[in-house]
């Protein structure tokens, strides 16, 4: 279902609606294990999507074969690097990303985040975080060596959201090549890394001699880093992107309680978090009122658990059944329902090329 490369609605025959041609967008939230919730909602489409096919005795699309670009932050930018550039089923992107959430999280490496000289120390073992990442690269066959960009234009295109140190400005990292360039060429190891590297969690990532932390605060929810590289593609001198998508879909991880907090060396990181979460509450208000009309088609979606996800911790791996159970509520849900099915019907009717 992904758009030829080669071919662009602007350029297609008027026999050729939007409803065939038009580009299908995904931004993916981050929000560490909570990402999970994510890939249950994306299941759930997809399945959806491919319950047809499977009646009619063909393989099953995956996600890299309908989303013509998948941009994400922090852990939504690691499942964006499994979906679009290693190519995984939801299925298996479900059973490697628990897997990778217990490695990772399992053995907390410091009590305290405030190190003896004042300093800020990773919670945990970034080389655990390395290790999973790296288990999950070779499991699809792929070399650890492996350049994220393709030299050839990718099927799916795929970037993620990295905060550069020195700047502390949001990078994006690009699996395709950009008309500007790219500073940095990483390896897909690098990619991932970068985009997952949550500050005071793990230490940050090194690639060509500078350094990255994921990009949370400032492009946790990612939608209009996705509009911006879409319309950087293929808007060419018009800017207006709005006429060329077909479905636009942002992902959630749910909504996030408030916490207090009485120990001191916390306070700096409950507030951040705090303020990422008011963030990518603001962000999803603009983008719902920036396609509203969009959103009137019914060819822009958002989804993200409302309920009993809120108090889920970044590192809790063990709260998966918590999870699955508040996302399985959501998507029962008569409202969620509509615009799920709305949501698929629309994929649908996009050709595969």
């Amino acid at each position: 279902m992904a758009t030829s490369p080669a071919s662009s609605p602007v350029q297609a025959s008027n026999a050729q609606t939007l409803d065939n041609t038009g580009y299908c967008l995904l931004s993916l939230d981050g929000g560490g294990v909570r990402g999970l919730s994510t890939l249950y909602i994306l299941r759930n489409i997809m399945n959806r999507l491919n319950f047809p096919r499977l009646e009619a005795g063909l393989q099953p699309r995956k996600p890299y074969e309908i989303f013509d670009l998948i941009g994400g932050t922090s852990t939504g930018g690691l499942i964006a690097i499994m979906l679009g550039r290693l190519e995984m089923s939801i299925e298996d992107c479900i059973k490697a990303y628990t897997e990778l959430m217990r490695r990772v999280f399992e053995k907390k490496e410091n009590r305290s985040i405030i190190g003896v000289m004042g300093g800020v120390k990773p919670r945990f073992s970034s080389k655990a975080l390395r290790d999973a990442i790296s288990k999950v690269i070779k499991d699809c066959g792929v070399s650890l060596d492996e350049k994220f960009e393709i030299t050839s234009s990718p099927r799916c295109k795929v970037f993620v959201c990295t905060n550069l140190q020195k700047t502390n400005t949001i990078t994006r990292l690009h699996n395709y090549r950009i008309p500007a360039g790219c500073e940095f060429q990483p390896t897909i190891l690098e990619a991932a890394l970068a985009t997952s590297a949550a500050p005071t969690y793990f230490s940050d990532i090194g690639i060509a001699g500078s350094k990255f932390v994921d990009g949370a605060f400032g492009a946790n929810n990612p939608t209009f880093e996705v509009e911006e590289e879409a319309s950087e593609l293929w808007c060419g001198g018009t800017g207006d992107l709005k006429p060329l998508v077909k479905c636009f879909i942002s992902v959630g991880t749910g909504a996030l309680g408030v916490r207090s907090v009485s120990d001191k060396g916390m306070k700096h990181l409950v507030e951040t978090l705090q303020k990422e979460a008011t963030q990518t509450e603001t962000t999803n208000q603009r983008f719902l009122f920036h396609w509203s009309q969009g959103v009137e088609k019914g060819r822009v979606f958002r989804f993200n658990v409302d309920q009993g996800l809120q108090n889920v911790k970044l590192q809790e791996y063990e709260q998966q059944d918590l999870i699955q159970a508040s996302t399985s509520t959501y998507l029962h849900e008569r409202g969620t329902i509509g615009r799920v099915k709305e949501c698929v019907e629309n994929l649908r009717m996009k050709q595969c090329t």
